[in-house]
């Protein structure tokens, strides 16, 4: 009993910081003055499931439903030079095995995906960085998810109050 307790203490606080790498540069970034952060976690991600689910969107739904969390930050103005050379640090390092899946430069913008199988198996991390002269945001998605599906959250618009009959 001992040593399987003396493995676990051993083990768990490794299983749960390679969870999700990207959180401490997230957090410290979330916090800093001049940037701006949306983070959204597992109570949320099911809340908005449900919602799709009623719509008829069940593939919606599903992705929903499998992704723990969403955390976004923002450049506000200014440079973010050191901002993307430390999330661009956080991809390409050895240990945390992201991998590169996707890059596009358009008008001076440039966007790249990097994806990562994570703990517990089944579970993966993708990373999208975006820099340039328009904006320097950097976003994150953890949970179960198809790649392929991923960019259906792109049809996700919150409803602004001019939309709704009484806005009008």
């Amino acid at each position: 009993m001992k040593r399987i307790l003396l493995l676990l203490l051993i083990v768990l606080p490794l299983l749960c910081g390679a969870q999700n790498v990207s959180w401490r540069f997230f957090d410290r970034y979330a916090k800093s003055p001049g940037f701006s952060s949306v983070q959204l976690e597992r109570k949320m991600m099911r809340m908005m499931s449900r919602q799709a689910a009623e719509r008829g969107d069940e593939k919606l739904a599903q992705l929903l439903n499998g992704i723990e969390s969403i955390r976004i930050v923002a450049l506000d103005g200014g440079d973010g030079g050191q901002f993307v050379a430390d999330a661009e640090a956080l991809v390409n390092h050895a240990s945390y095995r992201f991998q590169p899946v996707m890059s596009e430069s358009r008008d001076g913008q440039v966007t790249r995906f990097y994806l990562r199988s994570a703990v517990p198996p089944g579970y993966s991390e993708l990373v999208m960085l975006t820099s340039g002269p328009r904006e320097t945001v950097a976003v994150n998605i953890y949970g179960r998810f198809d790649l392929k599906q991923v960019s259906r959250l792109s049809t996700i618009r919150p409803k602004r109050p001019s939309d709704s009959p009484e806005g009008r």
